[in-house]
């Protein structure tokens, strides 16, 4: 999925939102937007959101010393998130399909992103979440997938939400413990996204295996990736891919291993799928 207008001013919007978040002084955050306008200006239209991103969180990087500029927002939202926990097992205990409702809990959590102009409430989405329908709904396929394979890789997206991963990781091996779960993480400190260090910090690994993607772009840019982890991407019979930022990477590979599970949360992606921004999707490649 290819930039548009609308997803350059976007990007230029995240490094601004992200200077007021930093409280950087009005010199520097002039100096890094003047250039930030200066790169989009050139931005490539041939790639995705996610590639040209990139280059203008690096020069915030570079522009503020800060190896990871969101990392105290990470936090809070990883924190937040487990405060909803005990709602989410409970829903999950209770529930006549467990997987199900999981799912639903792993979607809820992707209203964490600081890569959208529209805020969304995890508060909010967790009191409505499990009462609300897939705008497409690819889970009866999924599941049966999941029923006859033997490997799972899960492409993760924004600090936060790899809470509600975790309990959806959970409950798959409970229904089916001889699948081997593989959890991808970015291969660097990008905008919000999860790293092996916010998938260790919750004790993924007690779960399934976790791994570095390699990628240095807010989305699974296989162009991008370690040699390493394209084999493990080749070698998953079935692959859940969380977050917009992963679609968009992903969805002209047309493959059908691939279940994208987002929230829409912009009107490009809405209008590229034919749907509504704040509907939930679980989608086939």
């Amino acid at each position: 999925m290819n930039i548009t207008n609308t997803c350059v001013e976007c990007i230029k919007a995240q490094i601004y939102k992200a200077t007021k978040l930093l409280n950087l002084n009005e010199t520097l955050s002039n100096e890094i937007m003047n250039e930030v306008n200066i790169k989009s200006s050139n931005f490539d239209f041939s790639r995705t959101p996610p590639f040209v991103a990139k280059e203008v969180y690096e020069l915030l990087a570079k522009k503020t010393s800060l190896s990871d500029p969101l990392e105290k927002l990470k936090q809070e939202s990883i924190k937040n998130a487990i405060s909803y926990l005990p709602i989410v097992k409970e829903e999950i205990k209770n529930a006549k399909d467990k997987l199900f409702t999981a799912i639903k809990a792993a979607v809820a959590g992707n209203v964490i992103d600081f890569a959208v102009s529209r805020e969304f409430s995890l508060k909010d989405e967790i009191k409505t979440i499990f009462h609300t329908d897939f705008s497409i709904n690819d889970y009866e396929t999924f599941k049966s997938k999941l029923e006859s394979t033997n490997k799972l890789l899960i492409l993760s997206d924004n600090a936060g939400e790899n809470v509600f991963d975790k309990e959806l990781i959970k409950t798959i091996k409970s229904l089916y413990p001889t699948i081997q779960i593989t959890y991808a993480t970015r291969g660097k400190a990008i905008i919000n996204d999860i790293t092996i260090k916010e998938a260790y910090q919750i004790n993924m690994q007690d779960y399934c295996k976790v791994i570095s993607t390699g990628v240095d772009t807010p989305g699974m840019e296989k162009t991008q990736a370690s040699k390493q982890f394209i084999k493990t991407f080749d070698d998953a019979s079935l692959i859940l891919s969380k977050g917009m930022g992963n679609f968009e990477c992903l969805e002209s590979y047309k493959d059908d291993r691939i279940f994208f599970l987002f929230k829409v949360k912009c009107e490009v992606v809405a209008n590229k799928i034919s749907r509504n921004v704040s509907e939930i999707i679980l989608k086939r490649g």
